[in-house]
């Protein structure tokens, strides 16, 4: 098997089934499985060893000053916290976590159970940009987010033009779902949960929400969730074309003659790539251009976003 590390990509892209699953873990725990799941390759059909460096994770998620010791212990809530995929059928995340078969990393098998949930995946998917959630504060705000984006891609992908997307959130519903504490009371449900990720997922993600109370009798029974793009909050360069663009631009400007790749996969017209004026060209044949006409540049770079945004193409960022 390969060893993986978490440079290959960037792209969490999980079966709905997942997302959906009852279960509970840390948030610095969800913030190691969704990079683990990020390092899953488009082309896997059986899972590597998934290696995760104990430094940059810190990095990543801005964590200081804890040793070695406490990320062994997230690790192991991989483990050690079940969740309930099917009704009455528990999973674990991982089957092994290993510290020493490379210094400074956390090597993970993630459990064979899950193969049909996270590899080769055609349908009922949602995919997101890893720095969604790896700056999120409230322990139970990465979980809402995956719940709120799964919701949000569902239905802008059926009505393209929408600004906004309103649905129902029975307490009762959020409490099994989360697995949110047996002491925690609707007021501290609406402080500790709601509120906290109605200010993480603003500050830090693609997607923001606001809600209503409906109480029956004097209880609050539902929350009316309306949700809402995010382009100020967001560091996902798949949340429009126009990020897209400037995350492309950027990432694959020219140095010292070296043009590389933007995707992994070769096409039929050649390896696409862009010149140092930022457009787009097929370095295979005439090395064509698109920039006879700005209809036509807006044609590919639409075509190109739909491609990697839907997971029918990779950008190259090994």
């Amino acid at each position: 098997m390969d060893i993986i590390d978490i440079e290959q990509n960037q792209i969490v892209k999980k079966s709905n089934n997942l997302i959906k699953a009852k279960g509970s873990l840390s948030s610095t725990s969800q913030k190691m499985l969704a990079m683990l799941i990020a390092m899953i390759r488009k082309d896997d059909t059986e899972f590597q060893k998934y290696a995760l460096h104990i430094d940059s994770y810190k990095k990543e998620v801005g964590i200081t000053n804890k040793e070695t010791d406490f990320y062994l212990q997230k690790a192991l809530e991989l483990m050690r916290n079940p969740f309930e995929l099917k009704e009455g059928v528990w999973y674990n995340w991982c089957n092994k976590v290993d510290i020493k078969s490379i210094e400074g990393y956390i090597v993970f098998d993630i459990h064979q159970d899950l193969k049909p949930y996270l590899l080769q995946l055609k349908e009922n998917f949602t995919q997101y940009h890893l720095t969604n959630v790896l700056h999120l504060k409230g322990q139970y705000s990465p979980r809402l987010y995956e719940l709120f984006i799964m919701k949000w891609n569902e239905y802008s992908n059926y009505n393209k033009n929408s600004k906004s997307y309103t649905f129902e959130l029975k307490i009762d519903e959020l409490r099994d779902i989360l697995k949110i504490k047996n002491s925690y009371r609707y007021h501290d449900i609406k402080r500790q949960v709601i509120e906290k990720a109605k200010e993480d997922l603003k500050k830090y993600t693609n997607i923001k929400f606001d809600y209503k109370e409906q109480k029956i009798g004097k209880k609050v029974d539902r929350l009316i969730i309306t949700l809402k793009s995010n382009n100020k909050g967001s560091n996902d360069y798949l949340n429009n074309k126009k990020a897209f663009i400037e995350f492309v631009r950027k990432s694959f400007k020219p140095t010292d003659n070296n043009f590389p790749n933007i995707l992994r996969e070769t096409t039929q017209y050649g390896d696409l790539k862009v010149d140092i004026n930022g457009k787009l060209y097929f370095s295979g044949g005439k090395n064509t251009l698109f920039d006879v006409d700005f209809k036509q540049a807006d044609t590919i770079w639409t075509w190109l976003y739909n491609q990697v945004k839907n997971g029918e193409l990779e950008l190259n960022l090994s």
